[in-house]
């Protein structure tokens, strides 16, 4: 699954969008998108069990996490009767399975259905009435027989109703006037969907069949074998028997669906028949999906080589569907993906269109990662999503070279490590004990920093070698389960030192935390020049982690000696050690301590080498200077340099061409002006600074785009245009965006909207401002085509700019429109939300509409809907803000999926902002 963070704006900061689910919009730097993933199944609640004198076993205790083996499915037989223009659906389940020992009750899962029928049917046909209960709000379903049930095959035959979800299980949506189904089923939507044994490690075939209005189109995981007519406008839509799958990847769509059918991904490599490829948009939506279908095969290729393995099922779906959660989810055969990844060309944003690449590789991955071999248990879900992370990454990098995708995985390890840096973090594998814990799996932790320290051991290992693991892990548990023991050792086996690669990768998945190493040389001990380490955890200002914790680290170094920059590769292990240049023959004259920015690792160098290396600048390569600029930021956020010196490490980051480099440093920029510069004069003053240091970049690139231009030329220019329009307030850059944002409103001209009145690259930010200065005028066009569209990237740009305006009654107009019925889609709620919180003018109307609405807002977001305590922190920077926000919110996350570990990160970090305040208050700032 891809988690989606929205390019919104959050205690000052933009988000770049992420690969991975709505935890949306979470706050980079006062939440760091951090949540739980936990669950080692060994540390989850087990069930106690009783036997009495005649072998029935009875359960003592509702278990919340893995189910008890005493019952378990081989295949499941499921019927549904869906009309998407109702607001319920029913249905029945046919689950034949094994019993282990005689029992009278059965756990399953279903949350909120209404059985009217459970019945266990024995061997010689004999039934046996089940009375259906659901014991726990996570949606444990207990089914007490009415006499024991014996050891041996049986059947359990269930008829229910239930309504359908929000974004979650089988949900409709009205984007158009028409009305559709779409499932997301991960991680736990199937239990609201339908009664069955709702955990990855129950991996078994499925008959599905579908009931559904006779002129609605019925797609589920596997390829279509039958269609009968019913009768009074039904049909009975009958699939092929699936391979073995969890439920978390079952799917199906129902509606008008246009259903564009692309040519077969032909034969490649191991595969030698065709894959029919198939694209589903809603009504009228269906030639926008010419560009992601033209490019599916290529991506579903590339895969193919590097697994050795052919495309695993029967076809490929690839649905773009009008409201969706998440960024993607990878249903076997059956994808489902915003509508916003699927329905682009060649002249769409460029983040869209490197979007649908990224997002793409990644959910067709998981055809393999995930699909193919599953996960034992959430704790594993690293095993699905780092990998699925770090090799989309990899294939689209082969495929577009020109999008650097290497520099993502590396970003996205230097974003994990904000959350990684918290006390409350939280280890790549960690036990889940409580249902709630499973959503917060879902995070930069598992995809961004697992994708980095794939990526870490790869290039320690070989890229062959680690291939080569990869393979022998596949081979070894397809169709079936596995843990992160059974990946580790194979990729382990592949390496020189298998042992003590192993010891090293299971510390970082299985302890929290950024490894700090501290950097000196010693030039006068040994043969050679040494390293000399000092290894603990990284920690922020006013942390109250533990420091004394260390890796097993695959370090490689780069060094200039005799004349010649060399490389060298090592396993580091405790807290102090040394490292022999060993390639040296006299003292080198710099050291970049992470070559290649490969380590998932912060260094700080002694002030002698910080000064070689800072001089030596211009001859590391990209992502070293990537890593350089974050031993920086790294340095300033531990309290080790001041604010002056953060300031004065600006003009080097803005002359890199990378542009991740290159604006490397903003998001400090913005807390300094924000929480330590009390009046405008000072932020006047640091405005024009920071303006000054960044302009030549601006002058040199240009606010049009160029014919023929990078992709990353564009994408620095609208980040660098954003940055001068948002945050330091440049009078002329806003008056060339407000010219351009009318235009597309239609402002002074008859108000007809012109969606490519400027580079659709700009377009968002162009609204904004256009919206911000228009006053009522600007709202209303805004708002009037709002209402008109339903292009969902300019709905999103729409939305934005009218949640960041600061006047008053326009602001609170904006808030209405999440609770206006039918207007916005759920997955648009936060674009408003969270655009007011990043305006500080606007957030304490907007606590206050939090609190009053809660909810309202609840009802729609449930399950889910932890990131409404995160829009009320939004700008807090204080102990006692600290402690009232888990007062106040406390006993509402308790039971929301991913809500007391978001809650409890929120705290943590608005304290430590606190205590960044507090720690830098009063020092002076030169600039």
């Amino acid at each position: 699954m891809t988690i989606v963070m929205g390019p919104l704006r959050q205690w000052g900061a933009k988000v770049d969008g992420l690969p991975i689910k709505e935890v949306p919009m979470l706050p980079i730097r006062h939440l760091a998108c951090a949540v739980a993933f936990v669950l080692a199944t060994a540390s989850c609640p087990t069930t106690a069990v009783a036997q009495d004198a005649a072998g029935v076993t009875a359960s003592a205790e509702v278990p919340t996490g893995p189910l008890p083996r005493t019952v378990v499915p081989s295949l499941v037989e499921l019927e549904l009767k869906l009309d998407p223009g109702q607001p319920r659906f029913s249905g029945s389940t046919t689950i034949h399975a094994d019993i282990a020992r005689p029992t009278d009750v059965v756990w399953m899962h279903g949350r909120d259905l209404d059985v009217s029928r459970a019945e266990a049917v024995l061997p010689a046909g004999r039934r046996v009435p089940l009375e259906a209960k659901q014991v726990h709000v996570s949606g444990v379903l207990r089914l007490t027989a009415a006499e024991a049930l014996p050891a041996g095959p049986a059947t359990i035959e269930i008829d229910f109703e239930a309504p359908y979800g929000n974004l979650m299980g089988a949900y409709r949506v009205n984007p158009d006037g028409e009305d559709y189904v779409v499932t997301q089923m991960e991680p736990l939507g199937a239990r609201s969907t339908f009664p069955g044994f709702d955990e990855p490690s129950f991996k078994q075939p499925w008959d599905v069949t579908l009931i559904v209005p006779e002129d609605d189109v019925a797609l589920a995981n596997a390829p279509e074998t039958s269609s009968e007519s019913l009768g009074d406008g039904w049909k009975k839509v009958a699939f092929r028997r699936t391979e073995a799958l969890p439920s978390y990847l079952l799917a199906f769509v129902v509606g008008p669906w246009d259903v564009p059918v692309a040519p077969d991904i032909a034969p490649h490599g191991p595969r030698n028949t065709p894959i029919p490829l198939r694209g589903v948009a809603a009504k009228g939506q269906g030639e926008r999906m010419r560009y992601s279908l033209e490019h599916t095969p290529a991506i579903v290729h590339a895969l193919e080589d590097y697994f050795g393995a052919a495309y695993p099922f029967a076809k490929l779906d690839n649905v773009a569907a009008p409201d969706f959660g998440a960024g993607a989810m990878e249903n076997a055969g059956l994808v489902i993906y915003r509508d916003t990844l699927m329905l682009l060309d060649e002249a769409s944003p460029v983040g869209q269109r490197q979007g649908f690449w990224g997002v793409s590789a990644h959910e067709l991955a998981h055809q393999w990662f995930g699909n193919l071999v599953t996960m034992a248990w959430w704790d594993d879900l690293w095993l699905n999503e780092a990998f699925a992370t770090w090799m989309g990454n990899k294939i689209t990098g082969r495929l577009q070279p020109d999008f650097h995708t290497d520099r993502n995985i590396l970003e996205g390890g230097l974003r994990a490590m904000r959350a990684d840096s918290l006390a409350s973090t939280r280890r790549i594998h960690q036990p889940i004990n409580d249902f709630t814990e499973i959503s917060s799996a879902f995070d930069g932790i598992t995809y961004q920093k697992g994708g980095a320290v794939l990526s870490m051991f790869e290039n320690y290992v070989g890229e062959e070698r680690f291939r080569d693991g990869v393979r022998q892990y596949l081979r070894a548990n397809e169709r079936g389960n596995a843990t992160s023991t059974d990946l580790i050792d194979a990729i382990a086996a592949q390496s020189n030192e298998p042992e003590r690669v192993k010891d090293a990768f299971l510390d970082f998945i299985d302890q929290p935390g950024v490894p700090m190493v501290k950097v000196d040389v010693d030039c006068d001990e040994g043969d050679s020049p040494a390293l000399v380490l000092q290894q603990q955890r990284y920690l922020p200002i006013g942390s109250s982690a533990d420091a004394a914790q260390t890796w097993g680290i695959p370090m490689c170094v780069r060094y200039a000696a005799d004349g010649d920059v060399q490389e060298q590769c090592g396993l580091v292990a405790g807290d102090r050690a040394r490292f022999a240049l060993e390639q040296a023959q006299s003292c080198p004259a710099w050291v970049m301590p992470n070559a290649h920015g490969a380590g998932y690792y912060r260094f700080a160098l002694a002030p002698q080498w910080q000064e070689a290396v800072s001089a030596a600048f211009e001859q590391l390569d990209e992502r070293e200077q990537r890593v350089y600029a974050d031993s920086v930021t790294a340095a300033y956020g531990s309290g080790e340099l001041t604010v002056s010196q953060m300031l004065a490490a600006l003009p080097r980051f803005a002359t890199a061409d990378a542009r991740q480099t290159a604006t490397a440093g903003m998001g400090e920029v913005e807390w300094i002006e924000e929480h330590l510069l009390a009046d405008e004069s000072g932020r006047a003053a640091l405005r024009a600074h920071v303006a000054d240091v960044y302009r030549p970049r601006l002058q040199a690139l240009g606010m049009v785009p160029r014919q023929g231009e990078s992709d990353d030329d564009r994408l620095l220019r609208s980040g660098l245009i954003g940055y001068f329009a948002d945050t330091l307030g440049d009078a002329a850059v806003r008056s060339v965006l407000k010219e351009r944002g009318d235009a597309v409103l239609g402002l002074g001209t008859g108000g007809a909207l012109d969606p490519d009145a400027t580079s659709r690259d700009q377009r968002g930010t162009a609204l904004s401002v256009a919206v911000q200065e228009g006053g009522q005028a600007a709202f209303d066009l805004a708002e009037e085509h709002l209402r008109a569209s339903q292009d969902a990237v300019l709905r999103r740009e729409l939305l934005s700019a009218m949640g960041s305006v600061t006047d008053p009654a326009l602001a609170e107009r904006a808030r209405g429109f999440v609770l206006e019925p039918g207007l916005l889609r759920l997955n648009e709620i936060y674009y408003v939300v969270f655009s007011q919180a990043g305006e500080s003018g606007n957030r304490p109307a907007l606590r206050d509409w939090l609190e009053t609405n809660y909810d309202a807002l609840q009802a729609k977001l449930a399950p889910g809907g932890s990131a409404i305590a995160s829009a009320y922190a939004a700008g807090m920077c204080s102990v006692g803000e600290a402690e009232a926000l888990q007062q106040r919110f406390g006993e509402r996350m308790s039971t929301i999926e991913g809500g007391p570990l978001d809650l409890k990160q929120t705290a943590e970090a608005i304290a430590l902002c606190a205590a960044a305040k507090d720690a830098r208050q009063g020092q002076p700032i030169s600039y």
